[in-house]
């Protein structure tokens, strides 16, 4: 899982690195706290891989690897930087989710990004 999540980091920030001059000061501020953020989180993850307990891991992982690939292709091919800016804070409320082990936030998190 926290592999997954370096993965959508890294997608973030080579958004940032890619589009750097094409963003404004503030989109690019965002963007940088963002990616700090999910790479921190992601951090937390790796640290509580081995305690986190979630009913039925298999489909929610099954399902953040789904994320992550949809993740990584629309980092890759979009242009419009609120629809990633929304995308990257609700990657990075997934990972809030699972570290506080709120079930029914992961839940949400997973059916938000999915839909």
């Amino acid at each position: 899982m926290a592999d997954d999540f370096m993965k959508m980091a890294n997608a973030l920030g080579n958004y940032r690195y890619e589009h750097f001059e094409d963003l404004s000061s503030e989109e690019n501020l965002k963007f940088k706290e963002l990616h700090s953020l999910t790479l921190s989180k992601t951090t937390e993850l790796y640290t509580k891989a081995a305690v986190l307990v979630m009913e039925d891991v298999q489909i929610s992982l099954d399902k953040i690897e789904t994320i992550t690939v949809e993740t990584q292709e629309l980092y890759m091919k979009l242009n419009n930087v609120q629809h990633i800016l929304d995308r990257a804070t609700s990657v990075l409320t997934l990972a809030t989710s699972i570290i506080s082990l709120d079930v029914k936030a992961i839940g949400a998190s997973l059916t938000g990004l999915i839909t």
